[in-house]
Formats: structure tokens, sequence, C-alpha cells
């Protein structure tokens, strides 16, 4: 008796076993078959309100600084890059957006680096979520007057002063600024298509060669490269001057920057 008792308890565990293990295997190949997915679609959901709530609940605190070209110098309707900065992410993203436009007509980055000492201008600094720039294309050409293939054959400019100046430039606004992302405008050249100064060309590529590597010391600062617009471009994109950008010019350069500043709000790599 106590023998068959003991072979029925045996066969009663195992059975139990039996079952537990099937329930535990049919469950596991269940999950594997149809995942839960309703907690990850509300959990990206709510992170996407919440980026949302971030970056339009907020005003977007934008910082210009630089040249004439930040200034819209050229554009007829007096917008510039700047402007139409401000109203395509109002629109496009529907980013409530101020701008303080520091620049100044003919600043130099010797210019601008004595500028970003002034403390009401670091203090404007230290709030900003972005900051936009234009600089060195006055240290770099002299003026138009002074372009001709003569000037080109013994012209050298100053690289050395040139780099240490944006170095400077870029380490003061991340210093008074860590959170900030920076955006410097590359540089194009207005005389490539003006007979006798083609030439004039490598000096922009070195020029733009230094502002990459200027970038490249500090976090979050990015080129936005201008080149390539205005190439084989500039009766259509330069204003009569034939220096500055004319209405359509400062469209593509306002362009291709909301694009860049755009693609955080749509969590892309800046890389």
């Amino acid at each position: 008796m106590k023998y068959n008792k003991f072979v029925r308890f045996i066969m009663f565990i195992s059975l139990l076993c039996f079952f537990l293990l099937a329930y535990g295997f049919a469950k596991g190949a269940y999950t594997v078959l149809n995942p839960q997915k309703g907690k990850l679609i509300a959990s990206n959901n709510q992170k996407k309100k919440d980026d949302d709530n971030v970056h339009k609940s907020d005003q977007l605190k934008i910082v210009a600084l630089g040249d004439s070209l930040t200034r819209g110098v050229g554009d007829d309707e007096g917008t510039g890059y700047v402007g139409r900065l401000k109203n395509d992410l109002q629109k496009e993203y529907k980013q409530s957006t101020s701008i303080s436009n520091l620049a100044v007509s003919g600043a130099k980055t010797s210019d601008l680096l004595h500028d970003l000492k002034k403390k009401n201008i670091q203090e404007t600094l230290s709030t900003a979520n972005i900051v936009v720039l234009s600089i060195g294309s006055n240290d770099l050409f002299p003026g138009a007057n002074q372009m001709n293939e003569q000037f080109l054959k013994t012209y050298r400019p100053d690289e050395k002063t040139f780099q240490n100046n944006l170095n400077s430039i870029f380490k003061i606004i991340h210093q008074q600024n860590p959170n900030a992302s920076i955006y410097a405008f590359g540089y194009y050249n207005p005389f490539h298509n003006v007979q006798g100064l083609d030439a004039s060309s490598s000096f922009v590529y070195r020029w733009n060669n230094l502002l990459e590597l200027a970038t490249l010391q500090v976090k979050n600062a990015y080129v936005i490269p201008t080149f390539d617009l205005f190439y084989n471009e500039e009766d259509q994109y330069l204003y009569t001057d034939h220096f500055h950008p004319n209405k359509d010019g400062y469209i593509e350069m306002a362009n291709r920057l909301t694009s860049k500043i755009g693609s955080q709000f749509r969590g892309e790599s800046n890389e």
C-alpha cells in the first residue's frame, strides 16, 4: 500500500511539473509570436509629446552674430537669412522664436572677438538656445574695388590671425553658453565668374577648411556650406554689388540653415 501511494505521489508531481512546463512554454511562445506593442507605442508617443512640448511650448531664443550677411545687406526686403529663419521655424515647425541680431556690417573676426568680450553681449549669449553667425569674408577679401588679377598674384591672406581669431570666437561663445548649438555659415566666392579673378576660389577653399577646423574645437558647432549654393549661380543669387547675396540668395541660405536646425527637432544627428 505504501508503495502504491508513493508511486501515485510521484506521478502526481510529474504531471504537475509537466503542466507547469507546458504552460511556461506556451506563454513564452505566445510572447515571442505576439510581442506586446502597446507599451512601446505609448512610450514613443509620450516621448514625442514630451519632445514637442520642449520645442514648441517654450520660445526658441536665437542670437545672430557677425557681419553684413547676418544684417541682410543686399536683400531688397531687408529680411535676410535671419528674418527668414525665424519665419520658417514658426511656419514649418510651429516653433515660437525670438532673435537678437547683434551683427555689424563690415565686421571682421577681430571686431566680433572684441564685441564678445562685452558684458551685455555675453549676457545675451548666455540665454540663447542657438547661435548663428557669418564672419570672416571681410578678413579674406579686402574689397571688390581692390580685387583684380594683378592684386591676386601677390595677395596672401593672413591665415594665422584668422584661424586664431576663429578659435577664440567659438571658444568664448561655448564658454558663455555650453548648451547652445552654434551654426556658422561657410564662405562662397563672389568673384568666381569674374574674368581674371577665378583663382580667388583657392583662398575661399582654404578659408572654409579653417572654419571647419575651428568648429571641431567645440561641442555642438556646425558649418552651413554656401560655396555650392553660389557656384556658377552668381548672376542669380548675388546683389548688384556682386558681393552680398540678393533676396533669392538669402532665401537659399535660410532654407539650408532651417533644414539643419530642423533636423534637431526631428531627432536626427547633426554629425
